[in-house]
């Protein structure tokens, strides 16, 4: 998953980023990708609290939403919050490089 958001805030460098586990987390809190453009007042802060999982889960979602507020070209960022979520997303489905396991279709 190589794509990232890196900020510092408050003297602390902070770098965003989805895992699967993230992914599954939100999906089981009830997140639908196909909402983000229908509900974006909703999901954009959804996604970006997700996006703190995988190296900043320590932190309170009083300090993640204090942080959001801050950032200026929130439609930026919920588009890369978008691309970031689809590669993490596509890691499912990417072949395995060591002891892959062939598998056919019999009828």
């Amino acid at each position: 998953m190589a794509k990232k958001i890196v900020f510092t805030y408050n003297d602390t460098e902070y770098v965003l980023e989805y895992t699967r586990k993230a992914i599954e987390r939100m999906e089981a809190d009830g997140f639908v990708v196909d909402e983000i453009a229908k509900k974006p007042m909703t999901m954009l802060p959804k996604m970006f609290k997700y996006a703190f999982l995988a190296n900043h889960s320590e932190l309170s979602i009083s300090k993640i939403e204090e942080i959001l507020s801050l950032f200026t070209d929130k439609a930026g960022m919920i588009e890369q919050l978008s691309v970031m979520y689809g590669e993490a997303v596509n890691t499912l489905f990417g072949e395995p490089v060591k002891n892959a396991i062939q598998w056919k279709k019999v009828a």
